[in-house]
């Protein structure tokens, strides 16, 4: 059972670095914590990820990772998510094409969590999910 397919028709309104992790924003009181890895996926290769934000990388300027995912997912729609049982890594497909996946780096900390307002899904340690709040 794929515990986020919730999250399909859900349109992308923003990603914000905060202090320790990442914030994605959908419209209908949907979001989601990233405390892990994050790529961007476009046209099957990696674009941005997590790690790139403030680096230079010999470019003019420091790369703003949530500002380039911000540009290329305005008013996407989440067409399909993937939850890989077991180690809890997500892969959010939108209709632009692009592809944002979730990779968990740790046995131990929460990953990652997920709302709709009604109740809340984290991805504990080891790849339990744990489920706050709904039916």
């Amino acid at each position: 059972m794929n515990e986020l397919a919730w999250l399909v028709g859900h349109r992308f309104q923003s990603l914000t670095r905060r202090e320790y992790d990442w914030l994605v924003v959908f419209d209908k009181d949907a979001s989601m914590t990233v405390a892990c890895l994050w790529r961007m996926v476009e046209s099957d290769r990696i674009r941005f990820t997590s790690e790139d934000n403030g680096h230079q990388f010999g470019l003019s300027t420091l790369v703003d990772s949530a500002a380039e995912i911000n540009r290329r997912l305005e008013g996407a729609t989440v067409e399909r998510v993937d939850l890989r049982q077991n180690l809890l890594d997500v892969e959010l497909r939108f209709d632009t094409g692009h592809n944002f996946q979730i990779i968990l780096t740790s046995s131990g900390y929460e990953a990652w969590s997920a709302s709709d307002g009604n109740r809340r899904l984290i991805a504990v340690g080891g790849g339990e999910l744990a489920i706050i709040g709904g039916d």
